[in-house]
């Protein structure tokens, strides 16, 4: 064991540890939507499966496992911050092929551990780690990274939970086909400039949460769940209503939707994006008792009779130059004052 000296919050340890000991002596914090505890993601299974072929050969693993506990010695159990996989890998072919497990369970394998009982340098090292590896990991991060900056000290979970129902319906419409609007649309981890996508996780995420937030004061979705089940209803109401939107959107202004991509990059950019989302919220606002059903037929019905032409979303022109928090405002009140 070799002790790295790098700054006064937490002690790493380079040490090595067999398989078989990583197996018994290891865990994982598992994110729970439900109580909002935990960082790790689910178990990806086919990634995992992948490693157990790659085990079947005669492997090396360079890479380190990143442990974290909060007192450190050669016998501590250790909380995996990265290299979940190829822990759980190991597990899976101890159950599948005992022959080939014993026949590796004493090879080495090295590992990091920061000695720290600060769970938010944990979670922050996962969160740098993981930022720019894995598309559902980078989601997660941008959950979690909030939850530690901006919510740590309430105990109103509605924004995060706003949030996370945000994020989840990004993912489901970025990658679901059958949501050709905006099937591989958001760039999750970067700059659109230059990309085949219009705009970015964290744009879409900070409209989206609020307009999510102001369904929830209309009783359209409930930020409280108990079940996984209630959590794929409510992404599945957000991604309902956001298609919703945005089929009309492309019906009202289709020559934008059926030519060059770059035409889409202002009105499903963060322009048009915030934009829209804003005038969503100013109709939600105005409705009582409003239903779900009576909600989305309000929406379709008033962004089809928006009397602004196509050619001022298109770039450089008009509605380009308003990409500003008060610009998306005033576009929203263009939109909101043309409505025949």
């Amino acid at each position: 064991m070799i002790q790295i000296k790098q700054n006064d919050k937490v002690n790493l340890y380079a040490t090595k540890k067999t398989v078989d000991w990583l197996v018994n002596n290891t865990e994982v914090s598992v994110f729970n939507p439900i109580t909002f505890e935990g960082y790790q993601r689910q178990i990806n299974e086919n990634h995992c499966k992948k490693i157990v072929d790659f085990l079947s050969t005669d492997f090396f693993l360079p890479t380190a496992i990143i442990c974290a506990t909060r007192h450190f010695d050669e016998e501590s159990k250790l909380k995996v911050v990265d290299g979940q996989h190829r822990i759980h890998a190991f597990r899976m072919l101890q159950n599948e092929n005992q022959a080939r497990y014993d026949e590796i369970k004493e090879k080495e394998v090295p590992v990091i551990v920061m000695e720290t009982d600060n769970k938010d340098i944990e979670i922050d090292t996962f969160i740098t780690i993981n930022k720019t590896s894995k598309k559902v990991d980078t989601s997660l991060a941008y959950v979690l990274k909030n939850k530690l900056n901006k919510y740590a000290a309430s105990t109103d979970l509605s924004m995060p939970r706003s949030e996370y129902l945000a994020v989840e319906v990004a993912l489901k419409l970025n990658e679901e086909p059958n949501c050709a609007l905006w099937f591989d649309k958001i760039l999750l981890e970067g700059n659109t400039k230059n990309t085949p996508q219009l705009i970015t996780l964290n744009a879409f995420v900070k409209s989206t949460r609020t307009l999510i937030k102001n369904l929830a004061k209309k009783k359209l979705l409930v930020l409280e769940w108990g079940t996984k089940e209630e959590i794929e209803k409510w992404i599945s109401i957000c991604q309902e209503i956001i298609m919703t939107i945005w089929n009309a959107v492309s019906f009202r202004w289709n020559e934008l939707f059926y030519g060059n991509l770059d035409d889409r990059r202002i009105i499903q950019g963060p322009i048009g994006y915030s934009s829209i989302t804003r005038l969503v919220n100013i109709l939600l606002s105005e409705q009582d008792d409003i239903t779900l059903d009576s909600f989305k037929q309000l929406i379709d019905q008033k962004i089809r009779h928006i009397s602004i032409e196509g050619k001022y979303w298109l770039p450089g022109e008009y509605y380009s130059n308003f990409s500003s928090e008060s610009g998306y405002g005033i576009v929203a009140e263009d939109m909101l004052e043309s409505i025949d």
